[in-house]
């Protein structure tokens, strides 16, 4: 995979987690001390971001580092992964007796 490639898939998954929070490219920086600008470029694969850039963004994220690389392992799951952590956010961001139920329902249709 050659670096341009690779710093679209880690934008990508940057955004993805970023609307599965519910935040706009502004609050990410924000919170995370970086210029908008630059979150824009990362997500669109326009910049190489550092390591500890990456660190920051997961940190307001609430997502570990390699959670941004889970993605290069199995590429065909992508859509799959993209849907996951779309689904997950919204679940966070419910109330504590809905997101609750929603995991019973989930955890009920699993295979034991």
């Amino acid at each position: 995979m050659d670096q341009n490639t690779f710093q679209l898939m880690v934008g990508s998954q940057i955004r993805i987690y970023r609307k599965a929070q519910g935040f706009s490219q502004e609050k990410l920086a924000e919170f995370a001390g970086i210029h908008p600008t630059y979150i824009s470029n990362i997500e669109r694969g326009k910049v190489s971001a550092t390591a500890h850039i990456l660190y920051k963004i997961t940190q307001v994220l609430g997502i570990k580092l390699v959670d941004l690389f889970g993605i290069l392992e199995d590429v065909c799951d992508s859509g799959f992964e993209n849907e996951w952590v779309d689904i997950t956010g919204k679940v966070k961001r419910m109330g504590e007796v809905q997101r609750d139920l929603y995991v019973a329902a989930i955890k009920g249709m699993l295979p034991k």
